[in-house]
């Protein structure tokens, strides 16, 4: 019998775990079945509730995979609000969003060992998630975020940001509800809330095959990356990351970028990505966050369309700030093969090898490109001398004098 193949499939892992199940264990067997039971009673049906998908159970251990990131805290959150009057049995919860690989009834990757690794961070009767749950999340009314810092994880190469995920589960797909009807006083208002519950779900009957059938991708928007360095003084890096991953994204055929300064007044911005995509007109959205720890950055970014509220792809990027360029240049020839549109040809020959830079030039121009959009004199001519360092430093550096030329015209 051959096996099944397997498929790659971008998800929300949620991992729940019992509380001092090894020691009930030891105590009585008994007590540590009943709590199985429970977990499984409990979590399960919640997981299905909640559009996921219940993949395995091992020990006092469960493992669900789910299509939104959204969907996952909130299941969890209404697993730990339905043991709340259950002092005795404590689960801890870990949400991570990434790649997976599913066959069968069967999930593995890095995304997998991610979650599975958060999990011993939350306290008992909590819930902890990775930054690109937090990202997905932050903006849910009733839900609250505190940061952990970045953390080792065991069998995960790279530190990862987590945090502690607490609130109020929303219910899944959650509409107004329904007024219980009166008998005989079925008055005005009344009568105004029924239509307006059956117009919203005529509303949904029919807008849903046309979001289904939305067609490809033809336009983007790069928020401004997230600064996790800790530093404010280290804002003019990443917002010299946002720029130029607008122009290397602009180098997609058939692709609409949208420009720098219409993007920027969402920076710092907590609101719904569907609500920002429809107010710039576009049909997805690329967000992430950049961190830079001396001679290394690392950026996360996830290509969301917009149309669906789907996440498309997520990755994490971690290189030497010499690669700084083919870090980005990564990064857009990842979008492109997800919206499925062609570099242009000698776009794709830029993007394929993109040349190595001094960092320290590299440095004068993003504090050049900071000053440069500040739109003043006086700023403009600071501009001008980070880049002509950046020249001094590398004669060769092409972006130096794009740079400068901006700045003189």
């Amino acid at each position: 019998m051959g096996s099944e193949q397997a498929e790659r499939r971008l998800c929300a892992i949620l991992f729940t775990d019992i509380v001092g199940y090894t020691a009930l264990m030891a105590r009585s067997e008994a007590e540590a079945l009943r709590a199985r039971e429970r977990h499984r009673e409990v979590v399960r049906p919640l997981v299905e509730r909640y559009h996921g998908q219940w993949i395995e159970e091992t020990g006092d251990e469960s493992l669900s995979i789910f299509p939104s990131a959204v969907d996952a805290a909130n299941c969890a959150l209404a697993v730990q609000s339905a043991l709340r009057d259950e002092p005795t049995l404590q689960l801890r919860a870990g949400i991570h969003l990434g790649e997976t690989l599913v066959e069968g009834k069967r999930v593995y990757g890095e995304g997998v060992n991610v979650a599975s690794r958060i999990r011993p961070l939350a306290e008992p009767g909590q819930v902890c998630i990775t930054a690109e749950v937090y990202r997905s999340i932050r903006n849910q009314a009733g839900i609250e975020t505190v940061p952990l810092g970045e953390q080792s994880l065991k069998n995960v190469p790279e530190p990862v940001a987590a945090y502690s995920l607490s609130g109020t589960a929303a219910e899944p797909g959650a509409v107004a509800p329904l007024v219980p009807e009166r008998p005989r006083t079925f008055g005005r208002r009344a009568l105004l809330a029924a239509a307006a519950v059956v117009i919203a779900a005529l509303a949904a009957w029919w807008l849903y095959p046309m979001a289904a059938d939305a067609g490809p991708i033809r336009s983007i928007a790069v928020l401004p990356l997230e600064n996790l360095s800790g530093d404010p003084e280290q804002e003019y890096f990443a917002d010299g990351m946002t720029e130029a991953l607008i122009g290397d994204l602009a180098q997609i055929a058939s692709l609409s970028v949208t420009s720098r300064t219409s993007v920027m007044k969402y920076k710092g911005v907590r609101r719904p990505l569907s609500e920002i995509a429809a107010e710039l007109g576009v049909d997805s959205v690329l967000e992430g966050t950049v961190m830079r720890d001396g001679g290394r950055v690392r950026i996360t970014a996830q290509l969301i369309d917009a149309r669906r509220d789907e996440h498309l792809w997520a990755e994490r990027y971690d290189r030497e700030l010499a690669g700084i360029l083919a870090l980005q240049a990564d990064v857009a020839q990842a979008v492109a093969e997800q919206i499925r549109l062609k570099l242009a040809p000698h776009s794709q020959a830029r993007l394929a090898a993109p040349p190595a830079v001094d960092p320290a030039a590299h440095e004068a121009y993003l504090r050049g490109r900071h000053f440069f959009w500040k739109n003043n004199h006086d700023d403009t001519l600071k501009a001008i001398e980070y880049f002509q360092e950046a020249i001094r430093i590398d004669p060769d550096f092409a972006l130096g004098y794009a740079g400068l030329a901006d700045a003189y015209s």
